[in-house]
């Protein structure tokens, strides 16, 4: 996901550099030009500023000049963080839409949606100081392991580097955390930390193999027990937590209805909010009861359903299924006409890593700024083999539930959309993207 000297010191003069806002009047005619150089100047210092703050999504797009970088999250820094943020917004709310050309207006309030966002993340839900699902993700290796963008001693530098800084990446979780959180927020920061630890332990060193018997080799070795050190401690702290967690974790009315406002630009009252969830789930209600009777007339809706979970491929079968539901589905888009396919690109069906087994599927792609031919991953979680049998089976998705999240994960899905993005033009537009936007892509 994730060089460094060059474009570290390209970055940090960005930084530096605060192009001042346009100060004439809306519709003052001969500055457009000045105006579209100035906001792209402005667009261009507080992407690289977004990318500093949060170098793991700096890799993920594709930007490896921040492999191996670990985010500053000690108090300071997120306190300046957010100064930047309610700067930024100034800055970009001063710029008229009669002065910017059609890409940069959606530029402005594509930024200005995601600095709302991250603000209300910041500011209202205190996510660094509340939410222990904050800290493990930065501490990810996948990307060095599963994607050749560079020789393997790169990447495996990469890893050195991410774990020479684990320690004090933890240190600073812990001192943020508070000692009361939701149980639900614990045990699924558990199952991260826990999978990222088996990752490390089972996973990375067979990745590194080609290294072995070099200087760097030893160095990857000892980095990765101090990475897994690292998070032992905060495997630990978080099990500490547990006999003091609450059950309390919901927003409320009216963070609820701010967080809709905020980071998605949906303005609706809780009335309204709730009458469009009963009205679809009538139209859902009455297409299951239509689909099931177009199955068997004579059962009910509950023994039809009941039929169709049942209908379950074996655990060593799952993979190949979806495999066969992709490769359909992408010749059905493309037959029924529902949406071009910018690129021969597919999605690679593949097991889930250890600490990604929280969820039952992701997708997985290469950065939208790669340029070297990357795959992208549609990762499956298997259930876990210390369970019961009968929960083991359970846990197996059926056919037809498979095919719903093959259809969300890939095609039309977010692989698609994935796809789509990579053709845009806009680095900003190239990048930020609402929840759901993302997912509603992937549903709708």
């Amino acid at each position: 996901m994730f060089r460094i000297a060059i474009c570290g010191l390209f970055i940090g003069l960005m930084s530096c550099y605060s192009p001042k806002p346009p100060t004439h009047a809306a519709g003052q005619s001969g500055t457009d030009s000045a105006d579209e150089a100035s906001f792209s100047a402005v667009t261009e210092a507080f992407y690289w500023d977004t990318m500093t703050f949060s170098p793991v999504w700096a890799v993920a797009l594709g930007h490896h000049q921040y492999d191996g970088k670990l985010p500053d999250r000690s108090p300071a820094a997120i306190a300046a963080e957010i100064a930047r943020l309610h700067k930024a917004q100034k800055t970009l709310a001063a710029f008229p839409s009669d002065t910017l050309s059609p890409t940069q207006r959606i530029e402005r309030d594509v930024l200005q949606s995601h600095i709302r966002k991250d603000l209300f993340e910041l500011e209202t839900t205190r996510e660094p100081f509340k939410n222990p699902m904050y800290y493990p993700s930065a501490l990810n290796l996948v990307t060095y392991v599963s994607l050749d963008y560079e020789p393997l001693n790169e990447r495996a530098r990469a890893i050195l580097f991410i774990s020479e800084a684990a320690p004090d990446y933890v240190a600073q979780a812990m001192a943020n955390l508070p000692d009361k959180m939701p149980k639900t927020w614990i045990e699924t920061a558990l199952l991260q930390v826990r999978g990222m630890i088996d990752f490390a332990e089972d996973d990375v060193p067979v990745a590194m193999a080609g290294i072995d018997g070099t200087p760097l080799a030893i160095k990857v070795t000892q980095g990765l027990e101090r990475y897994r050190k690292a998070l032992a401690r905060l495997q630990s702290f978080l099990k500490a937590k547990l006999p003091s967690a609450t059950e309390r974790f919901a927003l409320g009315k009216d963070r609820f209805l701010r967080m809709l406002a905020e980071t998605q630009g949906v303005s609706v009252s809780l009335e309204r909010l709730e009458q469009i969830a009963r009205d679809d789930l009538e139209r859902n209600t009455k297409a299951l009861a239509a689909a099931a009777h177009a199955i068997d007339l004579n059962a009910t809706v509950a023994d039809v359903v009941r039929a169709e979970i049942a209908d379950k491929p074996a655990a060593g079968e799952v993979l190949d299924v979806a495999r066969k539901q992709a490769e359909m589905l992408r010749a059905f888009v493309m037959d029924k006409d529902i949406a071009t396919i910018p690129s021969p690109d597919e999605a690679e069906v593949r097991e889930s890593p250890p600490f990604m087994r929280w969820n039952s599927a992701f997708l997985r792609t290469a950065g939208v700024f790669s340029t070297d031919p990357l795959p992208s991953f549609y990762y499956i979680s298997p259930p876990d083999p210390r369970w019961p049998e009968a929960e083991q089976r359970a846990y197996i998705p059926s056919r037809g539930s498979l095919l719903s999240t093959t259809v969300h994960e890939v095609w039309p899905g977010h692989f698609l959309h994935y796809l789509h993005r990579k053709t845009n033009p806009s680095r900003v537009l190239k990048t930020f993207c609402t929840y759901s936007m993302v997912e509603g892509w992937a549903h709708y």
